[in-house]
């Protein structure tokens, strides 16, 4: 990556690189990760996560906000992380993908609130937008959340005593850490396993164009009255039902790889049995997907031999954390 040598060779001037954390607030977690940058490369410098007792956050709402403040000002405080960048919950947010006029960012911004309602249920005064270019395309993706959940987000997280310098979905964050930074064409998607719901995200060129999330986690078979095989069908024909709908919307591209995170991703063998059912099922009448679980600090530019202190099966529920702290020259 072109930035990325860059500013190995003229480091940012300090004002521009003020040490912060990726924050990460799920339902049932806050997790929060911060590296720090010597001449050899990266090093993970702090971390921690807290759990959220049940009902604090459903679904990406906030039910008891004043109990989050106070799990985050735990975490702050405990790492000294007082500046972040923090994730959006997928479930509140909106994508769509619109034709861009021109490279000229004022234009695309003018022309996307244009068109903003025509796709999403906001208004241009009731929302907040962010937007990629996809590469080969003259295409956008737009991501979109309420104003009024970016501010009850804010809000929140002020109240702990942090400082928020910017918001970003939870797939894009989760994306810039498992997709490698060279891999600017392929399709990919990424199955993010966690307690009680799972996140879908179809992956083009690096840019996010799908986003779904089903309630069905990896803890779910325990609690919900159903057989294995009941709780391991929701799954697949969700797998199913996004890898049609890329098939067919996806401008001949086809997804080639699916990549797995959270913990439950590799501590589940129902997974693991039902991704081997579908691939094999796929390549009977069409190419081979690649299944193979996320490599979380492949783009953070460890050193050599450096073995981080986060256990390997662990990193994974720390996915998005380790995309939103990512350096600015690295994104």
């Amino acid at each position: 990556m072109i930035a990325q040598k860059f500013f190995k060779l003229f480091p940012p001037p300090k004002f521009l690189d003020i040490p912060y954390a990726g924050l990460d607030i799920c339902d049932d977690a806050v997790r929060c990760i911060q590296y720090s940058r010597s001449s050899k490369g990266l090093f993970i410098h702090r971390y921690g996560t807290k759990f959220l007792s049940p009902g604090i956050i459903e679904n990406g709402e906030v039910k008891d906000p004043q109990a989050l403040v106070d799990a985050l000002s735990v975490l702050s405080k405990k790492l000294n992380a007082y500046v972040v960048r923090a994730s959006l919950p997928e479930e509140r947010m909106y994508l769509f993908q619109t034709e861009v006029p021109s490279t000229d960012e004022k234009e695309i911004r003018q022309n996307i609130e244009f068109k903003l309602e025509e796709n999403v249920p906001l208004s241009p005064a009731e929302s907040v937008f962010f937007f990629d270019f996809i590469p080969t395309t003259s295409l956008a993706s737009v991501s979109v959340a309420p104003k009024s959940v970016v501010t009850s987000y804010l809000d929140i997280i002020k109240s702990a005593g942090m400082t928020v310098l910017s918001f970003e979905m939870q797939a894009k964050a989760i994306a810039r850490s498992l997709i490698h930074e060279n891999e600017t064409s392929g399709t990919s998607m990424i199955i993010y396993i966690m307690n009680f719901k799972t996140g879908m995200y179809v992956i083009n060129g690096g840019v996010v164009c799908f986003t779904s999330t089903i309630p069905w986690g990896h803890k779910s078979r325990y609690n919900n009255g159903n057989n294995i095989e009941t709780n391991i069908a929701e799954l697949r024909k969700h797998i199913e039902q996004i890898h049609g709908y890329w098939a067919e919307h996806g401008r001949g591209t086809v997804i080639g790889k699916i990549i797995l995170a959270g913990h439950g991703a590799i501590t589940n063998s129902v997974v693991s049995k039902c991704l081997l059912d579908f691939t094999e099922s796929i390549s009977t009448a069409g190419p081979k997907i690649q299944v193979e679980v996320g490599r979380v600090w492949q783009n953070a530019c460890l050193p050599e031999k450096y073995v981080p202190p986060i256990p390997y099966d662990d990193s994974l529920d720390y996915a998005i954390a380790a995309g939103l702290a990512l350096p600015n020259y690295l994104q």
